[in-house]
């Protein structure tokens, strides 16, 4: 679950949240100008992020692009968003705020479901280079990937278990036994 900072008397932007240091533990996220901070991922959403980010950046070894873990994404003057698993392409190799980003993953949280399929999702769209938006339900097994046509329109393909998972915005063709390895009994 999320929950807002005290209420600031002016809206932060992007670039002013960047550059703002927190001096917590914490991590936050900016939606709409607010300061959020989010709470842990519990262990089988650690587990299942960790073995997606594993599988990444094997596959992307010796490319242009990286992926990483919890990193901030500029979207918008007023959102810098942080998914569990990024991948990006950016020859200026910002040490946030990233924005080329052709591939992000979102591993649900009961408390944050609804917002990272809907409002997050909605948000991440705002991303030029956005061409896939992977979504993972670690408890049921099932994973969502919304797809970018050439027409501009998005797409969605379901995938289950141990299901191939097609991630086109990268070449990858990943298997749900792998992203869903080592849960066993996790909560």
């Amino acid at each position: 679950m999320a929950y807002p900072l005290p209420k600031m008397a002016m809206p932060m932007t992007s670039d002013e949240f960047l550059a703002w240091e927190s001096h917590d533990d914490k991590r936050h996220q900016l939606i709409d100008g607010e300061v959020i901070v989010m709470e842990s991922g519990s262990e089988g959403h650690q587990t299942v992020a960790a073995n997606i980010y594993v599988q990444l950046r094997q596959h992307l070894r010796g490319t242009a692009c990286k992926t990483l873990m919890a990193l901030d994404v500029r979207c918008d003057a007023a959102n810098c968003l942080v998914p569990d698993v990024l991948v990006y392409c950016d020859r200026d190799r910002r040490p946030r705020g990233m924005e080329q980003c052709p591939l992000i993953v979102e591993v649900l949280s009961p408390s944050t479901a609804s917002y990272d399929r809907n409002g997050k999702f909605a948000v991440y769209r705002r991303l030029a280079a956005l061409r896939e938006y992977m979504v993972v339900d670690w408890k049921r097994r099932t994973t969502e990937v919304h797809r970018l046509d050439v027409h501009g329109a998005w797409s969605v393909a379901r995938y289950s278990g141990d299901d191939v998972i097609h991630l086109a915005s990268i070449d990858l063709r990943l298997a749900g036994a792998l992203v869903f390895e080592g849960l066993g009994d996790a909560a």
